[in-house]
């Protein structure tokens, strides 16, 4: 009965304490923002002599998101709608890569393949924006 009684007690007051435990809830102060672009083949522009760009103005990516957040970006070929590759990447004979600023994506395809460069094919883009918190 005393090994009843106590065990009994002793889950009362885990009971107890463990219900005065105070929640936190984390909310993001910005919310993540995805975006969907088209990109087609004639749309990239020769920077040099093995290198194509292609720009996409993005008017979320204010200067929180670029001094906190996330960019990301993913590319997926219009013959291949099941998949997207997150660059940087090689596919096929490109290798590419992307970087960011204030207001702007830009997408670079570095063509490595035989013969005379050509831009790469009718593809779809997805641009991803992510909220962080500041951690310094």
């Amino acid at each position: 009965m005393k090994k009843i009684l106590l065990a009994l007690a002793i889950a009362s007051a885990s009971l107890v304490t463990l219900n005065s435990c105070t929640k936190e809830y984390i909310t993001n102060t910005l919310p993540g923002v995805s975006y969907v672009y088209p990109i087609k083949s004639n749309q990239w522009v020769q920077t040099e002599p093995r290198v194509y760009r292609f720009e996409q103005n993005i008017s979320d990516l204010d200067e929180r998101y670029f001094e906190d957040g996330h960019v990301s970006v993913a590319i997926s070929y219009d013959n291949n709608e099941t998949t997207y590759e997150l660059l940087p990447a090689t596919i096929g004979n490109y290798i590419f890569t992307a970087n960011y600023s204030i207001g702007k994506v830009r997408i670079f395809a570095e063509y490595r393949g035989s013969g005379s460069p050509i831009s790469p094919d009718n593809m779809i883009t997805k641009i991803i924006l992510t909220d962080n918190e500041i951690g310094n």
